[in-house]
């Protein structure tokens, strides 16, 4: 008997806010919507979708933010075209929404939402595509993790960690040919993922001086203080190049105890080590002894 007046309460509630949807006023129409969206029936789908064009920009946030809730494949499509709104803060939640509902049709949309004008809707699309996941999200992702706005990179970074893609480069850079090796190191550092930072030492000591470059590199923008001993180790690699990585990613790191062994590089070898063993030092130790 309760659970039947629970369901008849709820059914009127429900016909009450698809009828407020209706509203004369912007708010109330707003406040319907994101009423339905915490009510979680897919039957307000089909009334919420009309209004994605609604003039007002409070009514078509909460429709978007509500069918995100919803997770109804039915929105897709109107949440694609959403992408498209002249507002910002629309296309923001309406990336959100299909990363929540998660289906591989909004790849392309969202794929092309990361060259949006705003940094938060670009962000918004790259948590959307690690959330669907899939190979074809990859290369868009790599591609953001050089955007202007570190929010952005910071998202494309964790969506290639959600979608497996660290666990990938591990294993070519243990396995792959010596090409495929570098570029993964490289990626690897690009995405800054320290579950990477051990499988980087190990490439430290790989035969070729590229790919041992490119570790060093990737250790050095993970910042991780762990590592500091082996880079200090390839202070004495047959390589110009890995010498010259390995001094860069100890500037990086910023550990004092690297300063003595960049103090000794100082005078030693030609002049670009001494200078780049002069500019790590000075990185060095603003960070650890600041005015």
């Amino acid at each position: 008997m309760l659970k039947s007046r629970l369901k008849s309460a709820r059914q009127r509630r429900f016909g009450r806010l698809i009828k407020d949807l209706s509203s004369k006023g912007a708010e109330e129409r707003a406040q319907a919507a994101a009423a339905l969206g915490e009510l979680g029936d897919a039957g307000a789908v089909e009334h919420l979708l009309p209004l994605l064009g609604d003039e007002w920009l409070i009514t078509r946030v909460a429709v978007v933010k509500a069918l995100g809730k919803l997770r109804d494949p039915r929105a897709v499509a109107g949440l694609i075209a959403a992408l498209a709104d002249k507002d910002e803060y629309v296309r923001r939640e309406a990336a959100e929404a299909l990363g929540n509902i998660a289906q591989a049709d909004a790849v392309g949309p969202l794929v092309s939402a990361l060259k949006d004008n705003w940094a938060v809707v670009r962000a918004s699309a790259a948590k959307a595509l690690g959330k669907i996941g899939g190979p074809e999200t990859v290369e868009p992702l790599l591609r953001a993790l050089h955007d202007g706005d570190e929010i952005v990179c910071a998202e494309a970074a964790a969506a290639l960690r959600k979608g497996g893609m660290v666990s990938s480069l591990i294993s070519t850079l243990r396995e792959g040919e010596p090409d495929a090796r570098r570029e993964a190191a490289e990626l690897l550092g690009e995405i800054g993922d320290p579950e990477a930072v051990s499988a980087l030492v190990t490439s430290l000591r790989d035969d070729t001086g590229e790919v041992r470059a490119a570790a060093a590199r990737s250790l050095g923008r993970i910042g991780d203080a762990r590592c500091q001993p082996h880079l200090i180790g390839l202070l004495e690699d047959e390589s110009r190049l890995v010498l010259l990585c390995a001094v860069k990613a100890l500037g990086e790191i910023g550990d004092p105890r690297a300063l003595d062994r960049l103090k000794a590089l100082q005078k030693e070898g030609d002049i670009e080590v001494r200078e780049q063993a002069f500019n790590a030092a000075e990185k060095i130790k603003k960070r650890a002894y600041p005015v």
